[in-house]
């Protein structure tokens, strides 16, 4: 029997952070919304097993991103939004819409860890196990993608909103 109560409060606490951070991901809101929701009806389907996990929201995560891209190589004729659909989306927790312009040039799986890391405050550990990839990875790359963002500049400081 499903914790029905569980996934309600787990779905009502944690869809807009999911549904933020698949934006930010995926640069295409109409995607990152279908993402969520499809990501949110297979945690449903599994919450007997999915809420014992130590973080249920990045298993989540990683299934919007998948199902996301799969249905982007399944429909690879559909024209990708431009960066300016992202003006009207959230840009309150990211540090500016150039931040979210230039988040879309990141390779997907950089995306992904900035994503997870900055935006989810996972840690580089459980960013790792999300992603299934060793922390040494999600280090390099996120350091990677933190310079790539700003050039010499610290990058962090654009992410926390510091800057």
């Amino acid at each position: 029997m499903r914790d029905e109560d569980g996934f309600t409060a787990f779905y009502e606490h944690h869809r807009s952070s999911l549904l933020r951070a698949l934006t930010a991901t995926l640069s295409d809101p109409q995607l990152a919304a279908d993402a969520t929701d499809e990501a949110l009806v297979r945690a449903a389907e599994r919450w007997e097993l999915v809420s014992t996990m130590a973080r249920p929201d990045g298993w989540v995560y990683r299934v919007g991103v998948n199902w996301a891209t799969s249905w982007r190589r399944k429909w690879s004729r559909r024209p990708t939004l431009p960066t300016s659909v992202l003006d009207g989306v959230h840009r309150d927790d990211l540090a500016s819409v150039s931040m979210l312009e230039e988040l879309v040039t990141l390779p997907l799986q950089q995306r992904q860890m900035l994503v997870l890391r900055f935006v989810l405050g996972y840690s580089t550990a459980e960013t790792a196990v999300a992603l299934g990839v060793a922390e040494g990875t999600v280090k390099s790359s996120v350091s990677r993608a933190r310079g790539r963002l700003r050039g010499d500049r610290d990058s962090q400081e654009v992410l926390d909103g510091r800057a």
